[in-house]
């Protein structure tokens, strides 16, 4: 009789786990498509100014390779590449000062998953993402638990960066430069 019962409390378990994926992987699908349709801020952040995120074929954003990644100093890379500039951080693998250019995208956060990985325990686990949108870069902020901060103010919605706008992530400030 006890096998019995603990069969059933298995199946009404594994029921209630697949229950519990299928929602999960819902809420990440509306998530998913909730961010694709986000407006971007114009420079100024005037409402009247705003125009939708163009989105390739359903496709990821092309991510730039390690080599492009790697941490140079400032003056390294040619001034018209647009670069972050490490402004002030507090993170034990930066330092002020370092520049990391922009591919196509560079996500940024915690786990060493992402292009440009902080080892900050304010930053989330893929906290932001920068994607270029035709002749501009983009900064979008992926639900993080501590926000995303441009020009002193949190970001909803993704932002058009303009030259010298300050981002700060976690305890690290940086300025994009293009």
């Amino acid at each position: 009789m006890e096998l019995g019962l603990l069969l059933t409390i298995g199946k009404y378990l594994f029921v209630a786990l697949l229950y519990v994926f299928i929602a999960v992987v819902f809420r990440l699908l509306i998530v998913h498509i909730a961010t694709a349709q986000r407006p971007v801020a114009q420079h100024g952040d005037q409402p009247a100014q705003r125009s939708v995120l163009k989105r390739d074929s359903g496709q990821p954003p092309q991510e730039p390779s390690r080599a492009e990644l790697e941490t140079k100093e400032v003056g390294a890379e040619p001034p018209h590449l647009p670069h972050l500039l490490v402004v002030e951080t507090s993170a034990t693998n930066l330092s002020a000062g370092t520049s990391f250019p922009l591919g196509k995208s560079i996500s940024i956060g915690r786990k060493p998953h992402n292009d440009l990985s902080l080892q900050d325990h304010y930053v989330s686990a893929t906290h932001a993402l920068i994607v270029q949108q035709d002749d501009s870069f983009v900064l979008r902020d992926y639900h993080s638990t501590n926000g995303t901060v441009h020009n002193g103010h949190r970001i909803q919605d993704d932002v058009a960066l303009s030259d010298g706008d300050e981002i700060t992530i976690g305890t690290t400030t940086f300025r994009y430069q293009h």
